[in-house]
């Protein structure tokens, strides 16, 4: 990024370079030779970024979800005992630490984001119900999956084929191994895998999957990802990939939409309650919500994030 003088504050040039590694692009940074890069840091150089080059480094919690869909529609998951027996097994610290740890991630429990419309904190799927998750309950999971009688089944989880993806699936396939589950883990290519398993044809019973906010409304996460609506038999475009309809749930999900037309904190309380519902029916199991990593250069000032575009080029100004 080039400007011309210091008093407008805003780039008259953009130039953007193609073709980097993750690694040469914060090294370039590093030296001054570019000013930002659109990828994320690796996370082996988090430690010497966030200690060398604390100031350089703007970290900014995102309005989105990593969760894995459990279909309702297949068996063993078409049983809502098993679906709470996963919720319960997996432990989020352990995935967080995957993501790259503490700097990049938080354990989340429920379907809308930290700070988002209609949020109220809610994890019932924890060692200690309440409003926060603290630990992974494998007694408990187990005993649902005996009370399910799904014990012994098979599951395949399917999952990117990158490298943080992978590791997720296989974690998952320990956890669904260790409350009595034949688990597999099948990592396909990311250019398919999001319509893949969408698709009705392809049964797929449990698999990752993440959502970043297109607006900040409830709506965008509980009623697109869990509404009637938006499930179709045999569709790539089947973005309630878990199948899930409940017809008192969905009829609230209305309601809440019509009543945030004249009264929006009257329908982000509405919201809650279906978030807390959703929640409850296991119909996912919220991971965790990501975090945004930027580094930018010395010489780059005014750094301007927001939660629905991120960086805000037109606000930074290069001396």
């Amino acid at each position: 990024m080039e400007r011309r003088g210091p008093a407008d504050g805003y780039p008259d040039v953009v130039q953007y370079d193609f073709g980097l590694t993750e690694e040469a692009a914060v090294t370039a940074i590093q030296k001054g030779e570019a000013d930002w890069m659109y990828d994320q840091p690796p996370t082996d150089r988090l430690v010497e970024l966030g200690t060398k080059y604390m100031d350089q480094v703007h970290i900014s919690p995102l309005t989105a979800w990593w969760y894995a869909p459990l279909n309702t529609r297949l068996a063993p998951f078409d049983n809502e005992k098993a679906r709470q027996a996963v919720a319960y097994a997996v432990d989020r610290n352990t995935l967080v630490n995957l993501f790259g740890g503490k700097v990049l991630a938080s354990p989340v429990c429920q379907v809308l984001p930290p700070d988002f419309p209609g949020h109220v904190d809610y994890c019932p799927f924890t060692k200690d119900p309440g409003a926060k998750w603290s630990a992974p309950d494998l007694d408990k999971a187990k005993q649902l999956v005996e009370e399910s009688g799904t014990k012994g089944q098979k599951v395949t989880v399917i999952v990117e084929d990158n490298a943080v993806s992978r590791s997720i699936g296989v974690y998952l396939q320990s956890v669904l191994s260790s409350i009595g589950y034949q688990a597999d883990v099948k990592p396909i290519s990311p250019n398919i895998q999001f319509t893949y398993i969408q698709n009705t044809n392809n049964k797929v019973q449990m698999s990752v999957s993440q959502w970043y906010q297109d607006y900040p409304a409830a709506s965008n996460f509980l009623n697109i990802l869990f509404g009637c609506d938006s499930f179709r038999e045999g569709s790539d475009a089947s973005v309630n990939i878990s199948g899930f309809c409940d017809k008192a749930i969905d009829a609230k999900m209305k309601q809440a939409m019509d009543l945030g037309v004249t009264d929006q904190e009257a329908a982000n309380k509405l919201w809650a309650e279906v978030d807390k519902e959703v929640t409850d029916k296991a119909a996912a199991v919220a991971l965790f919500t990501p975090k945004h990593v930027d580094f930018v250069s010395k010489r780059l000032g005014n750094f301007k994030f927001n939660a629905q575009f991120y960086w805000i080029f037109t606000q930074a100004w290069v001396q």
